[in-house]
């Protein structure tokens, strides 16, 4: 029995561990793109929040640009049980004079909308 419990341990520590995946990244206009990540119950949404802006900033690498967040936001999803961090950024130059320091402002949580006219 003892030659078996190592490999009972990593068993469960890997059903423990959970599973943060990341959609592809997706180009949404002029130099701007999207990508998601969603952590499993067993992870942190942290870790979804890290897989997401990791993916951004290689997309960014890969075409010689710079990483600037535009927007980010995260949902509860599966029946509130996991997490999914959106963000929307953009690749630019480093000589583009919209790469700056973003002005980074909390989204609402409510919307409310006047439909009288």
């Amino acid at each position: 029995m003892t030659t078996h419990l190592p490999k009972i341990l990593v068993l469960l520590v890997l059903l423990m561990s959970g599973c943060v995946t990341s959609s592809k990244v997706l180009e949404v206009g002029k130099d701007t793109f999207t990508v998601s990540a969603t952590a499993d119950g067993m992870s942190s949404a942290s870790s979804a929040r890290e897989k997401a802006f990791e993916a951004a900033r290689l997309h960014c690498a890969s075409m010689g640009k710079q990483f600037m967040l535009v927007s980010e936001s995260v949902t509860r999803t599966r029946m509130n049980i996991d997490t999914m961090v959106t963000i929307t950024f953009r690749a630019l130059d480093r000589n583009d004079p919209e790469y700056t320091r973003p002005n980074i402002q909390q989204a609402p949580d409510v919307v409310i909308e006047d439909k009288r006219k």
